[in-house]
């Protein structure tokens, strides 16, 4: 039924990659952000002179839910994709639904 209507099928695979890249691009961005506006006063960095264990802990759900984000993303331009059509007009879209 998608087939007749024009939708494509999801490539999934695709979407979870480049989802992690665009989840990796999103926390680089943030950590360099972060670091420009409150330099050495950040967590983040503080973090680092803990254990590791105690680091770790502390920076991993800000990790994990930046690349959740990114797998969002992609997935909503995927979607929008066949609706909107390929292009930056298509991600501008999306980065505001978002």
């Amino acid at each position: 039924m998608a087939e007749e209507s024009g939708m494509g099928k999801i490539n999934w695979g695709r979407v979870f990659l480049c989802g992690l890249l665009a989840g990796v691009v999103i926390n680089v961005g943030d950590i360099a952000f972060h670091w420009v506006i409150l330099g050495t006063e950040w967590w983040f960095f503080k973090a680092f002179a803990r254990p590791v264990g105690q680091a770790v802990a502390a920076v991993l759900p800000f990790v994990t839910l930046h690349l959740l984000a990114g797998i969002a993303a992609i997935w909503l331009y995927a979607v929008a994709r066949p609706r909107f059509g390929p292009g930056p007009k298509t991600a501008v879209y999306v980065g505001f639904g978002y």
